[in-house]
Parts: C-alpha cells; sequence; structure tokens
C-alpha cells in the first residue's frame, strides 16, 4: 500500500484522493471532452480520435491546476506535469474505455441520467432539485442541458465499467495503517538554496551557440498557427425591441420567481415596482429564442449555397473580419463561446462552423485566412534566444554545483560549517506533510516523491532538486505521526480512501494492458507523437 501511495504522490490524484471527493475516471479518462473530428492523433477500431479532442482536454486539464495551484502554478511545474501526455493518454484512454463498454453493450438509460441529475447536491435547495440553480450552473459553465447529460452518459458509463474491474479489490487493515501513516506522517527538512542568476556570469556566449541552442530548442519559439475570421452574429438584444409580452406572462413571471424582486430592505418589490425589468428580461428571452431561430435559417441556407456574405447583404447583416490570432487567444467578442478554438481549428478555408452561441446570442463564423506556425529566424528573435540560452546555461553551472555539494555532505562534510564558508543561509521548512507542495519554497513533484525516502539513516537524498527556479539540497531533521489511537476513528474514512486508491490502480492497469494489446494486434494507432502536438 505505502509503494501504491507513493507512486501516486508523483501526481495530483494523490492530493484529490486525500482532500477531494472525486469520480476516479475524471483522473485516468479525463473530462469526457468531445469535439468534431477533423485531424486524427489516434483510431481505435478505425473510429478516429481528433486532433480538437486533444486540445479541448489540454485546455481543461490547464484550467484544472490553474484552479488548483493558482499563481504557484510556474512554467517549471507545468512543465514537470506534462500536460501534453496527460491529455493524449486522456483521450486515448476514454477512447478504449467506451469502446470496451460498447463491447459489453454496457448502457445508461434516460431514467438513469435524470436521477443522477436530480441527485447532485449542487443542483439542490434544502435537499431537493431546483431547476433554476442547474440551469446556472449550466450557463456559469457553458454548458446546455444536452452538453451536460451526455457528459453524465459517459461518466455513468465509466462508472458501470469501473465498478465491474473495481468490486473484487479488496483492502487489509495494514494497507490501513500504512495509509493512516502516510497521511499523518509531517517532515521537518534543513536546506541549502543555490541560485542559477549567481552564475550567470560564468556563461559565455557565442553566436554559434545561439544557432545551436535556436535548432535544438526551436519548439519553444515556435510562432502559433494564425487564424482569421469572418463571423456573422445574431444577439438576443437586436430581436427583442420587436418582441411582445402579455400581461399574463409578466404576471406569471413575477410569481414564479419570487425571491428574485426582494428589495434592500427585505421587502418583496411590487409588480408595478418591478415590470420594467420583467418586460426588459421577457423580451430578451424571447428575443434570444428569436436570434436562435434566424441563425439556424442563416446557417442552412449559407451552408447549401456557399453565399456568407451575398447572404449577409441580402438580410442587411454585417459581416465582421477579425485580425490574425491564435486558436487559444480569440477576439474579446468571440471569447466568450464555449470551446471556441475547437470550433476553428475543425475548419477549413472557405468553411462556415455550425451554430455557435454564448450568453449574448448566437454566431456563424467563416474560416478567411490561416496562417501556419513557424520558427522565426535567429535574426529575429536573437535577444530571446540569448537569454534562454544564458537561462539554461546558469541553470545547468547552478545544478552541477549543487551536486557537488550534495557529494561532498553526503561523504561526511558538516552542513552548518560549509554554509558557513560559501556564505549561504540554511533554511528549514519546519514539520509538514510529505508532498509535491513545500513550505516557504513551492512546488514540486520529483522532490515530493523523494522526501518519503528521508530518513535519520539516510538524511540525504540522492540528487539536488530544481524548485521554483533553484536548486535544493535537502537534510533530514526529524519526523513525527499521530498516536495509533487516532487511527481506529479514522478507519472506515481511511478504509473508503484506501479502496479508492486500489480501484482506480486496478483500472488503471487494465487500461494499461488492454492499450497494450490493442496496439499489439493493430486495432489501436497513435498517430501523433507529444513533440508533434
Amino acid at each position: 500500500m505505502l509503494n501504491l501511495m507513493r507512486k501516486h504522490a508523483r501526481n495530483w490524484i494523490m492530493k484529490v484522493l486525500l482532500g477531494i471527493i472525486i469520480v476516479v475516471f475524471i483522473f485516468y479518462f479525463g473530462s469526457m471532452g468531445g469535439s468534431r473530428r477533423t485531424e486524427m492523433v489516434a483510431t481505435i477500431d478505425g473510429k478516429a480520435i481528433a486532433h480538437v479532442e486533444y486540445v479541448k482536454e489540454y485546455q481543461n486539464l490547464l484550467e484544472i491546476y490553474h484552479q488548483r495551484f493558482g499563481d504557484r502554478l510556474t512554467g517549471d511545474v507545468l512543465k514537470s506535469l506534462n500536460l501534453k501526455q496527460q491529455a493524449l493518454d486522456n483521450v486515448i484512454n476514454q477512447a478504449i474505455l467506451f469502446n470496451k463498454a460498447e463491447e459489453l453493450n454496457l448502457q445508461v438509460t434516460d431514467e438513469e441520467i435524470r436521477a443522477s441529475i436530480l441527485a447532485t447536491p449542487a443542483f439542490q435547495r434544502d435537499g431537493v432539485f431546483d431547476d433554476r440553480i442547474y440551469q446556472h450552473i449550466l450557463r456559469a459553465n457553458k454548458m446546455t442541458p444536452e452538453d451536460f447529460e451526455a457528459l453524465q452518459r459517459k461518466m455513468l458509463t465509466a462508472a458501470k465499467l469501473e465498478s465491474l474491474i473495481g468490486d473484487g479489490v479488496k483492502v487489509s487493515d495494514r494497507e490501513l495503517y500504512d495509509l493512516f501513516r502516510f497521511q499523518t506522517e509531517k517532515i521537518d527538512v534543513d536546506y541549502l538554496l543555490l541560485s542559477p542568476k549567481d552564475f550567470q556570469d560564468a556563461v559565455r556566449v557565442s553566436e554559434k551557440d545561439l544557432e545551436s541552442y535556436l535548432q535544438e530548442h526551436g519548439g519553444d519559439f515556435r510562432v502559433a498557427e494564425h487564424f482569421q475570421i469572418k463571423y456573422i452574429t445574431f444577439l438576443g438584444q437586436d430581436f427583442s425591441a420587436s418582441t411582445k409580452v402579455s400581461e399574463e406572462e409578466i404576471r406569471d413571471h413575477y410569481d414564479r420567481q419570487k425571491d428574485k424582486w426582494v428589495k434592500p430592505d427585505g421587502q418583496r418589490a411590487s409588480l408595478s415596482e418591478v415590470r420594467d425589468r420583467i418586460v426588459a428580461e421577457l423580451k430578451l428571452i424571447r428575443g434570444k429564442f428569436t436570434a436562435a431561430s434566424v441563425a439556424k435559417k442563416a446557417h442552412d441556407t449559407i451552408y447549401q449555397e456557399e453565399n456568407f456574405e451575398a447572404y449577409a447583404v441580402d438580410k442587411g447583416l454585417t459581416v465582421r473580419t477579425t485580425d490574425f490570432f491564435p486558436s487559444n487567444s480569440p477576439p474579446a467578442e468571440l471569447a466568450g463561446i464555449p470551446n471556441i478554438a475547437g470550433s476553428i481549428l475543425s475548419l477549413q478555408k472557405d468553411e462556415i462552423s455550425r451554430v455557435l452561441s454564448d450568453e449574448r446570442g448566437y454566431y456563424l463564423l467563416k474560416l478567411e485566412a490561416k496562417k501556419p506556425s513557424h520558427i522565426p529566424s535567429l535574426k529575429d528573435i536573437r535577444p530571446e534566444v540569448k537569454k534562454r540560452y544564458i537561462a539554461k546555461a546558469s541553470t545547468d553551472l547552478c545544478r552541477k554545483e549543487a551536486q557537488s555539494i550534495l557529494g561532498q555532505l553526503k561523504k561526511g562534510a558538516d552542513m552548518a560549517t560549509f554554509a558557513r564558508q560559501r556564505k549561504i543561509d540554511i533554511g528549514r521548512t519546519g514539520m509538514f506533510p510529505p508532498g509535491p507542495a513545500i513550505p516557504k519554497l513551492g512546488f514540486s513533484q520529483e522532490l515530493g516523491e523523494a522526501l518519503y525516502q528521508l530518513s535519520e539513516k539516510k538524511p540525504y537524498p540522492d540528487r539536488a532538486y530544481p524548485i521554483s527556479g533553484n536548486c535544493m539540497i535537502l537534510k533530514f531533521r526529524q519526523k513525527e505521526t499521530e498516536q495509533s489511537a487516532d487511527f481506529e476513528a479514522k478507519k472506515e474514512a481511511l478504509r473508503e480512501i484506501a479502496l479508492r486508491m486500489k480501484r482506480a490502480d486496478a483500472i488503471k492497469s487494465w487500461i494499461e494492458g488492454n492499450k497494450a494489446a490493442l496496439i499489439e494486434s493493430g486495432r489501436l494507432k497513435i498517430n501523433k507523437e507529444i513533440k508533434d502536438l
């Protein structure tokens, strides 16, 4: 069990398992994203896994980590997370999972989906499902009920398959105690920090060095593919003025949303006081319905007749044209459209999109032009190449020196004496749960794992570690664990966590085994390498 926990401690699943209730397949199978299929990253039994699905998964993972780590999500942390590999693995694992579910004829009924949604606490008020809360949360997450129900169907299908795989998993008391120790153990370490900045003056730079660096790290300087889009808008507000609402509709809207009309003093506003607001809201709602209908009709006509600009002229609509932009940074007026990047990436030149929408209304896009991705020449980006070369070279020197110091300490040199001689301050973390988040220092997956290996008999790790841009040398000071009496009080809660962990590991092993077999038989073909994504 300890080996299992240490293995999971390398990634965020361990933190999630210990702190948040999750659905296990979110880790292994991603966020269940989907999009139009164009360029393929892989195929399974002839079914395509589209590049846009990978892009969406990558963006979803990036958002998850941004929310989880905030300002601590530095470039070094992102690099250590290897998001490209995670995203590719997730979309392929999704495909393997649902391919097997199809083979086993595992199905989820509409009633099961409905029951799952009704039972979701986030959609409830006072323990009862509230449709207004449900709709509000979906809108806030830029999802339609149909999108969410499709997501629920996938998650429930995955849950059924997970049950088939993981229901035979058992946990022993010894494993529970290992988990208890793992959760409650704390460590205190001393450390020395070396900064690459202190080594910059030792770096010598030649033109040949810069050329070689650009050739080796060209991907870091690559300018992303840029797009120019023409688009037509169908906004609810543009259709609201011509709509009519009856007194009966106004009264019904007022009565159905009683809580909405409360004044600052706590009293409910009369209908006459809020009538204008209600009329404006109803007109806007009706305007959006009209806009949706007009946008759908426009799409069908333009798609059949290929007359984007001509249609706009005929209907008195304005065609707007964007400047060139990368798919992950669309113009502000389009940025509110869910998965706008995926929609743009799926378009060919002069092709129109499906009807897209945001909270304001509906949109039709046409890809006007595209600039391919490219690596600039050295003369165009020399200052940036030189800056990065010096940063890398000074970091290499820093790590080499840190490793040399560590070697001397492991041979018996005293850290305090050594620090005084080198005029380096010794830091101390204080007690904290071992893991990738290090007090006073930052975040490091590798260092988090190394902490579990330290003890009085082994006070130093095998090597120096990078963290927050510096090089760090650790020395064990002490450990402590909660009293065993606390174990009995937490035993059943620990059992649930341990079962999740072992089931997650069983599912991972099952997927890896199936993936290997599918690749060997030629049923799974991976078309893209990480370096090409």
